[in-house]
């Protein structure tokens, strides 16, 4: 096998049963290593590879499985923490939606959001409850200092803790919808990729919509945008405006809290940032 020299993480027991002939690596995340892989049939596929401290994605892969392709990239195989999914490209919709605007991305959203949420059989097993999702956002909200954090983490766990009391129509969720997580396939149109593999309430999978993409950070504090963003999703989930905010509040401050993880403090990192001018945009519209 040919290829770039961190390639030799991926087994060579894997390189033969998957049949790879080169590999190059185009991403290495705090969560996993991500080629793009040569068949010896002359095919193209990726292969993702979690690291120890990525291991909370693992449901993600059972979620892909689970869909079989219906609405995200098909998963083709699976080595415990490894594993080979269909290459759809490298045209993902933060940048369609430069060129096409709000409106034809808001459509591909709700297009890929039926797919995922279409009937399939039983719900994997490995799947994370989303009250446990937010873990996070509870621990951090209950000792957090800021003076202009706290109060807003503390609505963020108020509002996350009411939604996950009264989930209703709970099912398998991707948990990290957003314009860099849908790609365009020549041949399948529009996927997801990178699921959480979330189990609970169906209004959560758009609430990560609101604050994306990274960097518009103008639309993204657009009291019109965030209006639109509730109609669009309230009509195709069936469910209350008031709902859809909800959620996108909670993940809001549950965001926050993933992106201090690795920052010492909110002006420190551009997510957090962002997060937190959408929460206090937003918040007044409830």
């Amino acid at each position: 096998m040919s290829g770039n020299q961190s390639q030799t993480s991926i087994p060579d027991e894997l390189a033969r049963r998957w049949s790879i002939s080169s590999a190059f690596l185009i991403a290495d995340t705090p969560s996993s290593f991500v080629y793009r892989v040569t068949l010896f049939n002359r095919s193209s596929a990726i292969v993702k590879i979690l690291k120890p401290n990525g291991m909370g994605e693992l449901p993600g892969m059972a979620f892909l499985e689970w869909r079989a392709g219906s609405g995200a990239v098909r998963l083709i195989d699976r080595a415990d923490h490894m594993c080979l999914l269909e290459d759809a490209g490298d045209l993902n919709l933060r940048t369609e939606r430069l060129l096409q605007g709000e409106t034809f991305s808001n459509a591909v959203i709700v297009d890929v959001l039926k797919d995922l949420h279409s009937a399939g059989g039983s719900a994997p097993p490995e799947l994370t409850p989303l009250r446990q999702h937010f873990h996070a956002l509870f621990k951090r909200a209950q000792h957090e200092t800021d003076a202009e954090l706290s109060p807003r983490l503390r609505q963020a766990a108020s509002i996350a803790d009411e939604l996950l009391s009264h989930q209703t129509s709970v099912r398998p969720l991707h948990g990290d919808l957003h314009h860099d997580n849908i790609i365009h396939s020549n041949d399948r149109g529009w996927l997801a990729i990178d699921p959480q593999g979330l189990f609970g309430d169906p209004a959560y999978d758009v609430a990560n919509v609101f604050g994306n993409p990274l960097g518009a950070f103008d639309d993204i504090i657009d009291v019109a945008r965030i209006s639109d963003l509730m109609t669009v999703f309230s009509n195709v989930l069936g469910c209350s405006e008031d709902k859809i905010l909800r959620y996108a509040l909670a993940h809001a401050g549950l965001s926050i809290c993933w992106s201090l993880e690795s920052a010492d403090s909110v002006s420190g990192n551009q997510n957090a940032r962002e997060r937190l001018a959408f929460f206090n945009v937003a918040a007044r519209l409830l």
